[in-house]
């Protein structure tokens, strides 16, 4: 997909940063204008529907302490300039949206405006259900114990979904998904915020403040619950062609202007009725997407999460709050409770998209999180620390410049440790090329050595491999990854976020990836070509030995008519077959070479009263090894029994091989004149086989068995490693 231009070109940790400070900023905002409101340091119970407002808490505190108590109920409030003001528990409902009408939200709005300029007054009665009557005023400087659990739970809801939505945002800007995301948790937090402001007031607000926060939460939910439809639409798969977002925000902007304007009324609730609708249409997109992902398990699956996450989710809400309202006009849960539920869907659309590796994010979360949380928790130190000291505003303007300042320079220092320096790059990217060009001597894959140096230069989130055939290096998703061609020429790599996402592509890394990779090149076609001089003198030598020494050797053999010569050519001629095929460097079969050392053996003895005893599996595993390997094992062999035949003279000799997948094991014992090792005197033979296994890099032993019954036996143990083919 084509990304457009109007799209900022931000690195992923930029734009996660910039939506962190975002969301402290519209909290810090939405805190002031909570803490703005007229406290009189009393909890009212909302719960309460009787006649009058209900005391439940009065804050130890408060100017109201001592006058009013638990259980008191306020029926009215009295002023010289407003007279006497019936007040009911209509007036401390949570949320105007419960009003079935457009009326009784007026009139709800219109309470609250008279019980506001009745409570901002210095001083005012309160006429109690007894009669009582109570002179109270509100509270000088309120400070955060005042607001409630509640609007803390709001702002970390709402906060949360922005930051996650930008989070999946900045790793794909390009798709429309994401998009979608970023813009439904930009609304989610926009009437989290609002609802957390008018839920949190004591007990009124201005009339037109309060709507104007309504309205605000009206918008945020509607941009919230269409844009998680619009998902649906695009997600996994695009249902259908047409102009069908610029339909959604026709649709969301409609809704939200007829609201605000109270022009048109729904038939059964005018706040809640259309998102039953919505829900509906939600169902309906997923089982379309259901259809259309038939023959894809991962969409399947996928699809699967996500509608259990809508019917647990959403589904509690309906249940539990719109459809309540609709039918009696009260909630089963509250607003926190119902928040929290459709938190619980946006967080399952993500959780989604990540745990069926959508977006490339599970690598992101680890590196993103512990980055960022360094900033949240300074944020948020700073805001809770002056508020906590209650000192003067002169000192405290002071202070936090102070602070302030400080942090900038931490901050300052953090950034320029961790942020992707591309003066850096170079640096770390010489030792790695090091390595490559070592390793690419080595039997690792120049391939999987070209993947990792990548890698670790550009320090990226992930790298793969793409099948499609790349000639150029060029830059993607708007910086966001890097494809490059692979050393085999016919693959791609495909380089996901520079710098674990703290920076993005740029020019000096096309430019550099274009170096490693014409330096990788040139570095494999120089040990190519060394590689092939050395193969076509081995071929050379290998020649000459063939055609002149073996020859003779045989010409010899078969000339001479002398038994001992005639020995001594031939073990000679076989000796020399031994060299041209190690200068070969032909790989065989782990069977055929076990076969060879069989064969051989019995030939060494062919003559001599000695019996051979061959022990062997009936099957081997598909091994390969080396002409080193294969020579020496075949002298390994033939030296321990030639050892055998000189100094203890066998009437048995009995050869064992054991095999598994990583390990072969040969043991070759006699019987005979046997000496204690002790005793031995190490000739050349001995000090060969050791030479020998060690250069297989394996183990030997030397010992002697008593079976009790045929006597002693010299055994040598040999175990060397394998490799499976």
């Amino acid at each position: 997909m084509k990304i457009n231009t109007y799209l900022p070109s931000l690195a992923p940790v930029t734009s996660v940063t910039m939506a962190a400070i975002v969301v402290a900023c519209l909290a810090f905002t939405a805190t002031m204008l909570a803490l703005n409101g007229v406290w009189l340091g009393v909890t009212f119970d909302r719960s309460y529907e009787g006649a009058g407002i209900r005391v439940e808490q009065v804050a130890h505190n408060s100017p109201s302490s001592g006058k009013l108590m638990e259980g008191d109920i306020i029926k009215a409030f009295v002023t010289p300039l407003h007279g006497r003001l019936e007040v009911t528990s209509f007036a401390t409902q949570e949320d105007p949206d419960q009003q079935a009408s457009y009326a009784e939200y007026n009139r709800f709005l219109s309470l609250q405006q008279r019980l506001w300029e009745v409570i901002s007054l210095p001083s005012f009665v309160a006429v109690l259900s007894d009669d009582r009557q109570v002179e109270l005023s509100s509270v000088a400087e309120p400070d955060l114990t005042m607001l409630p659990a509640s609007f803390w739970w709001l702002l970390i809801f709402g906060g949360a979904s922005f930051f996650l939505g930008v989070s999946v945002w900045s790793l794909r800007r390009s798709e429309m998904v994401t998009r979608v995301l970023a813009i439904s948790g930009f609304g989610y937090m926009l009437g989290a915020y609002c609802n957390a402001v008018y839920i949190s007031r004591e007990l009124a607000l201005p009339s037109k403040f309060f709507f104007a926060l309504a309205s605000g939460n009206h918008f945020g939910i509607f941009v919230f619950a269409y844009s998680a439809i619009l998902f649906f639409w695009y997600y996994p798969r695009k249902l259908a062609n047409g102009p069908v977002t610029a339909a959604f925000i026709t649709g969301v902007f409609s809704l939200w202007l007829n609201e605000t304007l109270q022009w048109w009324s729904w038939p059964a609730h005018v706040y809640y009725a259309h998102f039953m609708i919505a829900y509906c249409l939600l169902i309906l997109f997923t089982l379309l997407q259901w259809a259309k992902s038939k023959g894809a398990p991962l969409e399947r699956s996928m699809l699967k999460w996500l509608l259990a996450t809508i019917i647990l989710s959403l589904g509690f809400t309906i249940a539990m709050f719109y459809l309540p309202i609709i039918l009696t006009g009260k909630p089963i849960a509250s607003t926190v409770l119902t928040f929290s539920a459709v938190f619980a869907f946006y967080v399952g659309l993500i959780i989604g998209i990540i745990r069926y590796h959508q977006f490339d994010m599970h690598h992101w979360w680890i590196s993103a999180s512990q980055w960022l949380l360094f900033i949240l928790i300074a944020l948020l130190a700073d805001a809770l620390f002056f508020y906590f000291w209650h000192l003067t505003q002169t000192t405290s303007m002071g202070l936090a410049i102070g602070t302030g300042g400080i942090y900038l320079m931490v901050r300052q220092w953090f950034w320029g440790k961790f942020s992707g320096n591309r003066n850096h790059v170079l640096d770390r990217a010489l030792p790695h090329l090091l390595d490559a060009l070592i390793l690419q001597q080595s039997s690792t894959s120049s391939n999987m050595q070209w993947q990792k140096l990548i890698e670790n230069v550009f320090n990226a989130l992930a790298v793969k491999i793409i099948t499609y055939r790349h000639d150029k290096v060029t830059i993607e998703n708007n910086g966001l990854v890097l494809h490059l061609p692979n050393l085999d020429g016919l693959t791609t790599l495909e380089v996901f976020c520079c710098n674990k996402g703290k920076r993005l592509f740029d020019a000096n890394d096309v430019h550099l990836a274009k170096r490693l990779l014409k330096l990788m090149r040139h570095t494999q076609d120089v040990i190519a070509a060394r590689e092939q001089g050395v193969q076509e003198e081995r071929q050379r030598i290998q020649r000459d030995l063939h055609d002149d020494v073996a020859a003779r050797l045989l010409s010899l053999l078969h000339q001479t008519r002398e038994p001992v010569i005639s020995k001594v050519a031939r073990s000679a001629l076989r000796g020399l077959r031994d060299v041209i095929h190690l200068l070969g460097a032909e790989k065989s079969l782990l069977e055929d070479v076990i076969t060879d050392i069989e064969a051989s053996a019995r030939e060494q003895i062919t003559g001599l009263e000695v019996h051979l005893e061959w022990r062997s599996p009936i099957s081997y595993p598909a091994v390969m090894l080396s002409s080193q390997q294969k020579i020496n094992l075949q002298r390994i062999a033939r030296e321990a029994i030639a050892n055998a035949l000189k100094h203890a003279h066998p009437r048995y000799i009995m050869i064992k091989m054991e095999t598994d997948s990583n390990e072969l094991s040969m043991q070759i014992c006699n019987d005979g004149t046997i000496a204690e090792i002790s005793d031995w005197t190490l000739g050349r033979g001995v000090n060969n086989i050791k030479f020998r296994v060690a250069e297989m890099q394996g183990s030997h032993n030397w010992g002697i068995e008593d079976d009790g019954v045929n006597g002693q036996y010299c055994c040598l143990a040999v175990n060397i490693p394998l490799t499976v083919a």
